[in-house]
């Protein structure tokens, strides 16, 4: 950590606004990122951002190693965005005629996909399939921490990173097929 993360840290935790505007100018941009990669609405990720944040600077006091500021934004962040997919109680049932796990034919030479369009991709899957996808193939979360968090057996939770590689390898073979089959 850098001695200007450490001064940031100190004056957060010592209530200076000075420092707590820099924290959010410096780090808003991470924490807002992770916030819209878990939502589909960008009005919701704003403000789980704001709700993320305001804790962040109510809670500074709780970060007590100075060497790892960004894990402990990114640990908050995502625990918050659980907590607050668990108080809306996401527990939709879809059909299961939609969600084959049937493996698909990949193909050999894949185009590739712009960035932007593989996260309008990943946005459009069910929301609960979208936070274990996130929380496992992005965030690197084993599966029975994420069952913990989200309150699920670790075979619901197997069962939801399945579907939601397969809903993703079905929906990017789709828009392969529409964008370069033309």
């Amino acid at each position: 950590m850098t001695e200007q993360e450490r001064h940031l840290i100190i004056g957060c935790k010592n209530g200076n606004s000075l420092c707590q505007k820099q924290l959010y100018l410096d780090y808003g941009p991470f924490v807002k990122g992770i916030c819209l990669r878990y939502t589909q609405d960008e009005m919701e990720a704003e403000d789980l951002f704001h709700d993320v944040f305001v804790y962040i600077l109510t809670h500074i006091d709780k970060l007590k190693e100075f060497n790892n500021l960004h894990g402990w934004l990114r640990t908050v962040t995502i625990n918050k965005i659980i907590d607050h997919f668990r108080y809306k109680k996401i527990r939709s049932v879809e059909s299961l005629d939609d969600l084959s796990t049937e493996p698909s034919e990949e193909p050999d030479d894949v185009p590739p996909i712009e960035l932007e369009q593989l996260i309008h991709i990943i946005n459009q899957i069910p929301e609960r399939y979208r936070t274990v996808f996130n929380l496992y193939v992005i965030d690197k979360y084993k599966q029975e921490d994420i069952a913990q968090m989200m309150g699920e057996t670790q075979t619901n939770i197997r069962t939801l990173i399945s579907r939601s590689k397969s809903m993703l390898r079905t929906r990017i073979q789709n828009y392969i097929n529409r964008t370069y089959s033309k």
